[in-house]
């Protein structure tokens, strides 16, 4: 409870913090959603994790500062993200696999660049900051002799960066690459260790629509 009080309270102080920022800069609030793009595999001699997929959706905000060249500013995000992938047991006389599944709701906060290419409605950025992500709902390992060892971890952090267009101001399309920097299970038993908390290094394609 303590933890999730925190981060609750972080979210909040982030959030409020940026909309009392000075009036000279631009603020927008849009809806931002993304697709994992590769599919990354585990195994050990015990346990085969794979189909891993993940997608995140939810408001953010942008607050821009103009300048004669560049644009810099903030830009952060609270997103329901969804994590999938199926785990094989290897031993046992019956093989048997399980669809997991682990939600977290996500904060990004990350500095962003924008840069105009002359006249066009078009802008080039870029992004790139921490995140931090607390667990709302998890499935459980559904195998009998190791459904105590595995549990999802209620905290997890890393580091992203991104780059892509904007066109008209309010359709921002592009590519973020994420690195998780924290476990996702915690375990009791080694045998689990390498296959499910394997720090992913992991690609998604991003767009959002800002209002």
């Amino acid at each position: 409870m303590k933890k999730e009080k925190i981060i609750r309270s972080s979210m909040l102080i982030v959030l409020l913090s940026m909309l009392a920022l000075p009036t000279f800069s631009q603020i927008k609030i849009g809806v931002k959603a993304d697709v994992g793009l590769n599919n990354p595999k585990f195994n050990n001699e015990t346990l085969k994790v794979e189909n891993m997929t993940a997608y995140s959706v939810g408001p953010t905000l942008e607050m821009m500062f103009p300048f004669a060249v560049l644009d810099f500013g903030l830009e952060t995000s609270l997103l329901y993200n969804d994590n999938r992938m199926t785990i094989s047991r290897l031993t046992g006389d019956e093989p048997k696999s399980s669809d997991v599944s682990n939600r977290y709701l996500t904060l990004p906060l990350n500095a962003k660049v924008k840069l105009g290419l002359g006249g066009l409605p078009i802008k080039l950025f870029g992004t790139a900051g921490p995140y931090a992500g607390y667990l709302i709902s998890s499935d459980k390992v559904d195998f009998g002799e190791i459904r105590d060892d595995v549990k999802a971890k209620e905290f997890q952090a890393g580091a992203n960066v991104g780059f892509g267009l904007e066109l008209f101001k309010m359709l921002q399309v592009g590519v973020n690459y994420k690195v998780q920097l924290t476990d996702n299970y915690s375990v009791n038993e080694p045998n689990w260790r390498d296959p499910l908390n394997g720090k992913t290094e992991t690609w998604s394609i991003t767009g959002a629509i800002y209002f």
